[in-house]
């Protein structure tokens, strides 16, 4: 069986990642009679080829715990879920284009609007793309869960978050934690970078979005930019951006 995840490894991480990802393979498949091959497809997508007699079971496995690309554009249909890359967030002015995973007939990204991005994280108020884009850090390479809303026949997919995707975000905003996303580097590298450096007590979670992607839980009192000037130099491939919450929790009484 063939089948491509949802998600992708960037050229210069592509060893590291692929030997991160048959580990956690190995983990996944325990018990189970499978033989794997990891492999990347165009654009960076992880694709897998496998056999055994549990390959039904493992492709449940696989879809459960990573998700599965639509590959096709035919197998798109209004409501799908999927987890996307964002590709490029400074292209245009009305929205930010993201790689769902659509491979044939050819390449294409769906594109979650500007309009639908100041509804779901702006309450509707008429802020630039620019703004919501660095207030959420919605920059190349972040990993985003959406929605399909808009299927053209000329091929155009309009996206929008899912509900809990949406949800996570507000959920930053409501609580006074600055946090920290790291693309470009595997999270088990940023694990032990944070250990490295001594940063263990300032971030209290490190969150795998992706095999190539994580969000770090600040501490409260602790600053994302100055975790970031400790942290950045021990993670060359990657890009750290801060989240800062506008609103914070006031002080107790």
């Amino acid at each position: 069986m063939k089948t491509v995840l949802s998600e992708k490894i960037e050229e210069p991480l592509l060893r590291e990642g692929l030997q991160e990802l048959e580990s956690e393979l190995k983990e996944v498949s325990s018990g189970l009679n499978v033989k794997i091959e990891a492999a990347t497809t165009e654009g960076g997508w992880v694709s897998l080829k496998y056999e055994g007699e549990d390959s039904e079971v493992f492709t449940e496995v696989l879809a459960r715990d990573y998700g599965l690309a639509p590959v096709q554009l035919r197998n798109l249909e209004l409501g799908n879920t999927y987890r996307g890359f964002i590709t490029d967030s400074g292209r245009v002015g009305y929205g930010l284009y993201v790689d769902i995973g659509v491979l044939s007939p050819t390449r294409r990204d769906g594109l979650y609007p500007l309009h639908r991005m100041r509804a779901q994280l702006a309450d509707g108020a008429a802020q630039p793309l620019r703004q919501i884009t660095r207030r959420f850090c919605l920059y190349s390479g972040l990993p985003i869960n959406v929605r399909i809303e808009e299927l053209e026949g000329a091929g155009r997919i309009g996206l929008a978050l899912t509900d809990r995707q949406e949800s996570n975000f507000k959920d930053w905003e409501k609580y006074p934690f600055d946090r920290v996303v790291v693309i470009g580097s595997l999270p088990s590298k940023v694990r032990r970078s944070i250990r490295r450096v001594g940063l263990d007590k300032d971030v209290v979670k490190v969150e795998r979005l992706s095999l190539t992607s994580s969000v770090l839980t600040c501490k409260l009192g602790t600053e994302a930019p100055g975790v970031i000037s400790k942290l950045g130099p021990q993670l060359a491939t990657a890009k750290l951006y801060p989240f800062i919450p506008s609103v914070r929790a006031k002080p107790q009484k």
